[in-house]
């Protein structure tokens, strides 16, 4: 399955597809700011996710602002009683603790959806 998602630099889109306007609409994930940017070409949408992602940081060293959205490196992830004990188990025969063993699992499970 193809994600529909463009990079540039070090920031990631998501990209839609507008049929109703016949154009493609990009927003920048990951960033405390809403960057959108629009393209009737894949070659048209590049161009104005570059613009985009350049005026957005020219916005933020002006204003003395961080781009990024900051991330406390802890998460809260509810699973049933049945899940909990199934990934209790996995992390158990990987010799690893919960915390460390789910971190590993969902740190390549992102690299492949990201690539």
């Amino acid at each position: 399955m193809m994600m529909n998602m463009m990079h540039y630099d070090r920031y990631v889109a998501r990209i839609e597809y507008d049929e109703e306007g016949d154009l493609f609409h990009g927003r920048v994930l990951g960033i405390k700011d809403v960057v959108e940017f629009y393209g009737k070409t894949t070659a048209d949408l590049h161009r104005e996710f570059k613009t985009s992602v350049e005026d957005y940081e020219a916005m933020c060293h002006e204003e003395g602002a961080k781009t990024e959205k900051p991330f406390s490196g802890k998460f809260t992830l509810r699973v049933n009683e049945e899940e909990h004990r199934q990934l209790a188990l996995a992390a158990e025969l990987n010799n690893k603790s919960l915390n460390s063993w789910a971190s590993a699992v969902l740190r390549e499970a992102a690299t492949q959806t990201l690539k």
